[in-house]
This record gives structure tokens, C-alpha cells and sequence, in this order.
């Protein structure tokens, strides 16, 4: 969820726990990388390995909302990505028995990164418009298949490290230059959409789709990973095809 979004809609962030190789230092907390530090530390051949979320910090900031009379809504990267929703779900049951009359509820996004994010901020509109804490998380469970979230990688070797990919598949696709646009399907898996030979026309093919989406009126949001100058251009494609969106 880009920052300015974040403090305009009053979301708290779980903090996502990795470490690179063997390194004891474990970032997630006080300690933290920005995205561009994070990327160029893999850039230049480090490995990170992601951890699950600490209980003892889910249970800290649940309890800070708990304390000032709140409900709270927790909408979780998808459950079949990682062990998270699990961990916060127990957490949240355990602190309904110490917070009688108020609501700790959770949500599986089934989602990732941007996706996961619209879901939160349609949370919170809804809260804006009155909506009580266990209604909105009926709605969002309702609408959590209308996310689509699409992308493409240009380099195949992260998605081997993450078991995403067999190797002989990433070979194959290296000598033949294919770019599999990847998407998440209703059960919250990373699956191939579709298979694009050259980077370049990946990236339209996918632009194309964005604009089949739009047609229904859904929200759109570009992101990237390193890659500012293309996502910049993809928007500006976007917005001369939706002129007024």
C-alpha cells in the first residue's frame, strides 16, 4: 500500500519478517531495508528467505486498537502464500476472550501486494460509509474474487528459488526469451496465466488485459519492482486508452 494511502486511511501495517542467506539479522521491525535497498541487495546475488509473522507483535498491536475501544479488521496475504492468516487468526480468538464486546476479525485476501492492498482500502471505505466491522468483512469475502492482480518477471530465477517455477522450465524459457504472465487465481496460488516470447510484449499483452478489466468499472493500480521508468509508461498507456480514469 503506497504511504500516502496508508496514513489517509489509517491502515497499520504487519511487518513482514526475512533475512538474506545465513545472516542472523532479521529485518521486519526496528530494523528494515527500503525497497530499493532490499532489491539491489538481490540484484547483486544475495538470497532472501521470508519468516512468519511474530505472535508476540501481532498480539502487541491488536491490543494497542483493543485498548482505545476499537474493532478491528485484519486483511491477511493469501493464506496459500503463508502461514500469516493462520497465526493471526489464532491470535485474534485469543484476544475476543479478553476484549468481551469487541471484534477481531480476519480476512484471507487471497491476494498479494497491490491486490491484497485494494482489498484493505475497500475496508476502509466502507467503514467511512458506516459499515459495521462484521459486515464488512462478509462483503469483502464477497468481493475478494473481483481482484486480479497480473505481472510479469524478467528474469525467471526467482521464481525456481521460491519453488514457483521447476528448473528445466526456467531454462527453457531463458533460451526461448518466455515471459509467463503470472496471475493469482480465486484460491490465492500464484499460477501462469499465459506464455509471451520477449519481455516487451509481455507487458502489452498484459496492458491489454488491464483494459478488458476496466470496461467493468474496477479500479486499477501499476506496480513494480525496480522498474519505475516501465511502470511509468504503462500508466501513461493506460490513461490515454481510459481517458477520465
Amino acid at each position: 500500500i503506497p504511504e500516502e494511502m496508508r496514513n489517509a486511511c489509517r491502515i497499520c501495517i504487519l511487518p513482514q519478517y526475512y533475512r538474506f542467506d545465513q545472516e542472523e539479522e532479521v529485518y521486519g521491525d526496528e530494523k528494515s531495508l527500503t525497497s530499493d535497498e532490499f532489491f539491489a541487495r538481490l540484484q547483486a546475488g544475495s538470497r532472501a528467505y521470508s519468516m512468519g509473522c511474530n505472535p508476540a507483535r501481532v498480539q502487541n498491536l491488536l491490543e494497542e486498537e483493543l485498548r482505545e475501544d476499537k474493532d478491528v479488521l485484519c486483511v491477511l496475504f493469501s493464506s496459500a502464500l503463508s502461514g500469516s492468516y493462520q497465526t493471526v487468526s489464532m491470535t485474534a480468538e485469543e484476544l475476543m476472550g479478553s476484549f468481551p464486546g469487541q471484534a477481531v476479525l480476519t480476512v484471507d485476501s487471497r491476494n498479494a501486494s497491490f491486490g491484497q492492498g485494494l482489498l484493505a482500502y475497500r475496508a476502509w471505505s466502507l467503514a467511512e460509509a458506516g459499515m459495521d466491522v462484521h459486515a464488512i468483512r462478509q462483503q469483502l469475502e464477497q468481493e475478494r474474487s473481483r481482484i486480479v492482480l497480473k505481472f510479469v518477471v524478467k528474469d525467471l530465477q526467482y521464481l525456481v528459488r521460491g519453488g514457483r517455477l521447476s528448473g528445466v522450465s526456467a531454462s527453457i524459457g531463458g533460451i526461448l526469451d518466455i515471459k509467463p504472465i503470472l496471475t493469482v487465481n480465486e484460491e490465492g496460488q500464484i499460477v501462469p496465466f499465459r506464455k509471451v516470447r520477449g519481455y516487451q510484449k509481455a507487458i502489452r499483452e498484459m496492458a491489454q488485459e488491464v483494459l478488458t478489466l476496466a470496461e467493468d468499472g474496477m479500479p486499477l493500480g501499476v506496480i513494480h519492482a525496480c522498474s519505475p521508468k516501465e511502470a511509468e509508461r504503462l500508466r501513461e498507456f493506460l490513461r490515454q486508452e481510459l481517458p477520465g480514469e
